[in-house]
């Protein structure tokens, strides 16, 4: 964060039933985060509840595994109206249930919290603030997390707020420096800040999606031919054209070989 630029304020609320972990957070919070003030604690979710009525934080952070009630079930209690608040999760789940948050579009902090990793959530936070789908984001992360399938939706964060796609309405995802872009089916193109390579790892368990190029991760439902009139070039929806790399050709073959009549 840079040291001019003057940061509003943020008031905060530990959700957690560790007395340990809310005690560690706070410490890391007061003794590098000075514009952020904890307003309350909470071990349980109806102790949540009553604190969030009770001090209207704009920033929960939230462990999801505790007894009684998860804290997914948190937004249960309240109405659409009354959510003013985001979340950040404060996790010891494995690799596996993180894609969960990524594609959810939730930002996460791992147990123990280290200083470093609270430092680059809240510059993420602080320059996004968009709590404005928290009820969809929640829906979506707990299908995430549940699915024994891919999910068939993804949530992306860009400079308009978060945008909820289909993934069968992607036809490609182009790199563009350490952006990208999402070329749709339907609808207009949607640059999210995240790069190509993290929208591949997200998007792994999906095996419709090919990384085609250095440049393109391709949907194989979109593929509409594949011509080598100026080197190996796929013809996708839209007419849109994507270069197949030289060193992915055999691989691409294999992956469009289901897709043959």
């Amino acid at each position: 964060m840079n040291p001019e630029q003057e940061i509003k304020q943020i008031t905060a609320l530990i959700v957690d039933d560790e007395k340990a972990v809310r005690s560690a957070l706070q410490e890391i919070l007061k003794h590098n985060f000075p514009f952020v003030t904890i307003v309350g604690e909470a071990a349980s979710i109806p102790e949540a509840v009553r604190e969030i009525h009770n001090a209207h934080p704009q920033l929960l952070f939230l462990d999801i595994e505790m007894p009684g009630y998860s804290g997914l079930q948190l937004l249960d209690f309240f109405n659409p109206s009354e959510i003013d608040f985001d979340i950040i999760f404060v996790t010891a789940f494995n690799e596996y249930a993180i894609q969960a948050f990524k594609i959810s579009a939730f930002d996460y902090l791992l147990k123990p919290v280290n200083t470093e990793d609270l430092k680059k959530t809240l510059e993420r936070y602080i320059g996004k603030q968009h709590q404005q789908q928290l009820i969809e984001r929640v829906k979506l992360l707990k299908d995430s997390l549940t699915a024994e399938k891919a999910p068939s939706q993804i949530a992306i964060s860009s400079l308009q707020g978060i945008d909820f796609i289909q993934l069968q309405n992607i036809i490609a995802l182009e790199a563009s420096g350490t952006y990208t872009t999402l070329i749709l089916a339907e609808g207009d193109p949607i640059v999210s800040s995240k790069p190509l390579g993290e929208f591949e790892e997200l998007l792994q368990r999906n095996t419709n999606f090919f990384r085609a190029h250095r440049s393109h991760l391709i949907n194989l439902n979109h593929v509409r031919k594949l011509s080598n009139k100026e080197g190996d070039i796929i013809v996708l929806s839209k007419g849109m054209e994507v270069p197949l790399s030289r060193y992915r050709k055999k691989e691409f073959e294999a992956a469009i070989a289901s897709f043959k009549i």
